[in-house]
């Protein structure tokens, strides 16, 4: 648990530092194949938080960390972990508990949020447009305000989304 807490905290820090988390030994994205989603583009993206142009992917709402990490900015991973499993946090007296986000668990929440058996495939790029830009559930109930909107383009939305599928129980 506490190594979790540092790793949480470290990545935290390097966000809003500017500084990528992630091991520089990954592809890049001049490795992407044409015509699909660039998974090293969204590996980045998941732990820094900025696009393939340096720019910060812009976000409304998110947990109040109460400006206490020099100017933080939220990346995925601060609050959904290194591994996409999540995890329950404490800051500031507040709890938030962040769901798992590799593809299966949010295939699994897709079945259960609409009663149904979960589908290979059955969880797609749209369920992910509809919670992470949205902020509603697949079953259109809206989502906590711990929850940011982001603000991306499709191609980084795709991107994110081709790289939790990578990432397993």
């Amino acid at each position: 648990m506490i190594k979790k807490i540092y790793t949480l905290t470290f990545l935290i820090l390097a966000a809003g530092l500017g500084i990528s988390a992630c091991s520089s030994s990954r592809p890049t994205s001049s490795q992407a194949t044409p015509g699909q989603p660039d998974v090293a583009n969204g590996e980045e993206i998941y732990f820094t938080g900025i696009d393939q142009n340096g720019n910060h992917i812009k976000y409304t709402g998110g947990p109040n960390f109460g400006g206490m990490m020099m100017g933080s900015y939220l990346t995925c991973a601060s609050c959904h972990g290194p591994d996409a499993h999540g995890g329950l946090h404490v800051m500031h007296m507040q709890v938030m508990d962040a769901p798992p986000i590799y593809y299966d668990a949010l295939n699994e929440m897709k079945a259960e949020d609409t009663n149904t058996t979960p589908q290979p495939g059955g969880y797609t790029l749209q369920d992910f447009r509809m919670e992470v830009v949205d902020g509603k559930d697949v079953g259109g109930e809206t989502l906590d305000t711990d929850m940011p909107r982001w603000q991306t383009s499709d191609e980084d939305l795709a991107a994110v989304f081709a790289f939790l599928k990578t990432i397993t129980e």
